[in-house]
């Protein structure tokens, strides 16, 4: 289990993170409180074999070509939505049923559904189909970073995720000390944790092949084995 207040005491160690994390934590109260108290079990079991079953199941994202869908900015991230889908079902869902939990269950449809149908109120029709697929999208992404996570847990690494962790301190997963970037490219999270002492190190996994799996574009199973094999190396040398 990973709790909220683990991901505070550890990223939450230098001036830079101190102002961002005392700017949220002043900010929408319920969203904190959510994210607060939220505890990262689940996720942590989830298998590549599941996320490729949820990536068939998932619908083809076009774009969200229309300007208010795209600059739209809900209280609660996706991340947030999506991690609490997971730990309220136990268990990765497929598309089909993400849609209908955030229908469903209260707290995601105070998350989601309800901010998703406002938009939709004042866009009208022609921003149906671009909140549609502005969602799917990120729904593809979550699966794409979990998938990296449970392919590099397989192989013995304790790698964890927290909604807190991604939308406040920018660490999208980290392992110990060191901070892992599952899309590739800089560190999001690198200026705020950058005079951390002691130390925090930022991993690249090097991935520069991927394949589609149903909707989604995920990274090479292989480069990924050895990017976990690197890793193992670095954390545990000899």
């Amino acid at each position: 289990m990973t709790t909220a207040m683990e991901v505070r005491r550890l990223f939450n160690v230098t001036q830079e993170t101190r102002f961002h994390f005392n700017h949220w934590y002043s900010g929408r109260k319920h969203v904190v409180g959510h994210v607060m108290a939220h505890e990262s079990v689940a996720v942590h079991r989830v298998t590549p074999d599941e996320v490729e079953a949820a990536c068939r199941s998932a619908p083809r994202a076009g774009p969200a070509d229309v300007p208010e869908i795209r600059g739209w900015r809900p209280d609660f991230a996706f991340a947030h939505v999506a991690h609490h889908v997971v730990e309220a079902l136990g268990r990765l869902p497929g598309w089909p049923e993400f849609r209908e939990f955030c229908e469903a269950d209260e707290r995601a449809r105070g998350m989601l559904w309800t901010p998703a149908r406002e938009v939709i109120a004042e866009v009208g029709p022609a921003g149906r189909a671009a909140l549609r697929n502005r969602v799917v999208s990120e729904f593809l992404g979550f699966l794409r970073d979990v998938y990296v996570v449970t392919v590099l847990r397989g192989h013995g690494l304790d790698v964890r995720v927290h909604p807190l962790a991604d939308t406040v301190f920018k660490v999208d997963a980290w392992v110990e000390r060191l901070i892992l970037n599952p899309r590739g490219g800089g560190q999001r999270s690198a200026e705020l944790l950058v005079h951390a002492m002691p130390p925090f190190f930022f991993a690249d996994l090097g991935v520069s092949e991927y394949t589609q799996v149903g909707a989604a574009v995920l990274p090479v199973r292989a480069q990924l084995d050895r990017a976990a094999r690197r890793l193992r190396d670095v954390l545990h040398p000899g």
